[in-house]
């Protein structure tokens, strides 16, 4: 018997329960892409616009007007900003803004000058006070403090080495009645040595008319008032050749590093031998081989960032 071949009946209708089948409509393709696609682009045009306006005012003034208030807020969101962005490889024009550098240094120098000012008024107010309100007396000058140290850590991030005199005095200084935060200061001010004389190296690698520019600039200041006058000859000798004498005021980093070499800090000498490295010239030679004998003499002072002391 012959197996009947399948009947077809002549209704194309789908059976019964299953929804029709239609090719999409052009809408339905215009809903399903272009709309999301509009959608994002917006996104992107608005966070762009965004950042552009907000980059915009990233510029030296800017930072420079933010650091300068009065109104603490308004200081440290201006060194928020310039933190973040001081630090990415597409900031190397800020970096190596010469003037703006400068300006920075100014900051620095003045905001020094007013702490240890104060750290004396402040002494000589609290002596005959109990511990309890003389640490509350110490504790009224962080801010400062903090400044102060911020302004140090920028300047070590810059290409010219504008900031070296300035960096140099806060870490030989040692007469603060403040041991403890004095101690701070003084690493942190050897360790943005250290940064700024690693970053310095990035002035090789900007384009010939930058670095003339930038030399050309220093040229102008160290014919200008002091003490501008000294940070530019001693960023003019950082930049160009260590092996001729330097000018009678310039500031030699690896001499002032060999006397905090002698330091009674201990963290401060293991600090000076990585950073001698960043200055190295012949004479740190006796320097290292110095610290490499160290007899681990004087005291480990432990400082936390909220000042805490621990020597021992």
């Amino acid at each position: 018997m012959q197996p009947q071949a399948p009947q077809f009946s002549g209704n194309s209708e789908p059976e019964r329960g299953l929804p029709p089948v239609a090719p999409p409509s052009g809408r339905f393709i215009v809903q399903l892409f272009l709309v999301p696609g509009l959608i994002v682009a917006v996104a992107v045009l608005v966070l762009l616009g965004f950042r552009y306006l907000v980059g915009g005012s990233h510029t030296p003034d800017y930072f420079l007007h933010q650091l300068k208030s009065n109104n603490p807020d308004i200081r440290w969101r201006g060194a928020s900003d310039l933190a973040q962005v001081l630090k990415r490889p597409e900031s190397i024009t800020l970096r190596s803004d010469a003037k703006f550098a400068l300006d920075l240094a100014d900051l620095l120098d003045t905001a020094f000058a007013e702490l240890t000012r104060d750290e004396k008024a402040v002494s000589e107010r609290i002596k005959d006070l109990p511990i309890k309100e003389k640490e509350l007396a110490w504790a009224k000058l962080t801010p400062q403090r903090d400044h102060a140290q911020y302004l140090a850590a920028a300047l070590g991030d810059c290409v010219v080495p504008v900031g070296v005199a300035v960096l140099c005095r806060i870490a030989l200084y040692s007469d603060s009645p403040d041991l403890t935060n004095n101690t701070l200061q003084r690493r942190k001010a050897v360790w943005a040595l250290g940064t700024l004389g690693e970053n310095r190296k990035g002035f090789k690698q900007l384009a010939a008319p930058e670095q003339s520019a930038i030399r050309a600039l220093l040229d102008q200041e160290a014919r200008g008032k002091q003490p501008r006058a000294t940070w530019a000859r001693t960023a003019l000798y950082y930049l160009g050749d260590t092996d001729k004498t330097p000018a009678k005021d310039v500031v030699e980093v690896d001499r002032v590093l060999a006397r905090c070499a002698g330091a009674d800090d201990r963290f401060l000498r293991a600090q000076v031998a990585l950073v001698l490295g960043f200055w190295y010239s012949p004479r740190a030679d006796a320097v290292l081989l110095e610290l490499a004998h160290d007899d681990g003499h004087g005291t480990l002072i432990g400082v936390s960032e909220e000042g805490s002391n621990h020597g021992r």
